[in-house]
């Protein structure tokens, strides 16, 4: 590459590094916490938690990263046409494909990046995501029978016991169970114990009370028992491998997956929707790096405002880009073909747009309107608007 190439693509690479860990790391606490009561409350160590929130990295790149590359693109070549820089390089002579290599030269790398998280990393995390937190929740039968303690096992369940012989007898069992939409179940016994058997686990208790109150009418019923068997096989461990959806099987196991799975005789479709999805993802990064480009690569005044171009930029690429959600991938070939179609076509044919001098722009109108609007909202704020040409 050319110097002004060079340049070009390291303020671009340094910005969507920086964009990526400021995003990345908000995504990834958001997700990381849903996780942290899991693993910690439930007696897990630290560690357990940041091995569970650092498997969803290789998820996070896939979504995070085509976004800092667009974000980065309308920093670096806004900033470039506001200090000026861009009028230099147009008056150098320079030709267009000064200002596109870099671009797809970044898109290149996050295309690559992207791909390999889709193909290989994102499924294998997934997988060993997936066992893990099966291992944590196995863990939880154990880890809840704390000598006076009121454990949620999920959201709308809770345990309590007054304490627990040496011999595993549970005194003073409480269980507070609001799963059921239509009624809500409290149980109350004096004793129990922890029963495992081939049909699975559960909490025997003996001589105790069932309430059991409607949610429709509010109406309350009681029950006495001399022995009660409360199933709690989904929190104890399993020796048999979770069953695994399409999203968490391998790139190769979706090009010949087994006819005996359950899941794939019930949703073939799904199998290959995920496969076609995971090809064609990677390749939308040249879109959110081009589309941009095409809105903001030639200079202009510094006293027209770029904020409509930039946001007809970012609105025209995550249109495109939620089209495939649209799409009947399960069952359409048609559908499936167009996965590949958007992106590529739409590549192709702003690069043209590009190399020939074209420079989109939204319509006056909407241009008016949106510094207008920007304009009453940065009175509200207090914030001063950008001068418009004359």
């Amino acid at each position: 590459m050319k110097l002004i190439e060079r340049y070009i693509f390291r303020r671009i690479a340094s910005a969507t590094l920086l964009t990526f860990i400021a995003l990345g790391a908000m995504v990834w606490l958001s997700q990381a916490l849903r996780q942290f009561d899991l693993v910690t409350a439930d007696g897990q160590a630290m560690t357990t938690f940041l091995q569970v929130s650092a498997l969803l990295v290789p998820v996070l790149v896939t979504i995070v990263l085509p976004v800092s590359v667009m974000i980065a693109v309308i920093y670096v070549f806004n900033t470039l046409n506001t200090d000026s820089e861009l009028v230099v390089i147009n008056a150098t002579g320079a030709r267009q494909m000064t200002v596109l290599k870099p671009v797809l030269v970044a898109a290149t790398i996050a295309t690559l990046a992207v791909g390999s998280m889709t193909l290989y990393f994102s499924p294998l995390s997934l997988q060993i995501w997936t066992s893990l937190i099966t291992s944590v929740r196995s863990g939880v039968i154990d880890s809840f029978m704390r000598d006076g303690a009121f454990v949620q096992l999920t959201p709308k369940l809770t345990f309590h016991m007054r304490n627990r012989d040496a011999d595993g007898t549970l005194h003073g069992i409480f269980v507070s169970d609001d799963r059921d939409d239509a009624k809500a179940m409290t149980y109350l016994a004096e004793k129990g114990a922890i029963l495992r058997n081939p049909l699975g686990t559960f909490l025997i208790m003996g001589n105790g009370t069932i309430q059991q109150r409607s949610k429709v009418d509010g109406s309350i019923s009681m029950i006495e028992f001399s022995s009660y068997a409360f199933d709690m096989s989904s929190f104890a461990s399993n020796s048999a491998a979770p069953d695994l959806k399409p999203l968490q099987r391998s790139t190769a196991y979706l090009l010949h997956p087994d006819p005996a799975d359950p899941y794939y005789r019930d949703s073939p479709g799904k199998f290959a929707a995920e496969l076609h999805d995971r090809i064609s993802s990677p390749i939308y990064c040249f879109l959110f790096a081009i589309v941009p480009l095409l809105f903001l690569g030639q200079a202009s005044s510094t006293r027209q405002s770029r904020n409509a171009s930039i946001a007809a930029a970012v609105v025209l690429v995550l249109l495109f880009r939620s089209m495939p959600v649209f799409l009947p991938s399960e069952t359409s070939v048609i559908a499936r073909i167009v996965m590949y179609v958007v992106p590529i076509g739409l590549t192709v044919t702003s690069i043209v747009l590009l190399l020939a001098g074209v420079q989109l722009r939204p319509p006056e109108r909407l241009i008016a309107f949106g510094e207008h609007l920007f304009g009453r909202i940065s009175g509200l704020v207090g914030v001063r608007a950008p001068a418009t040409a004359q």
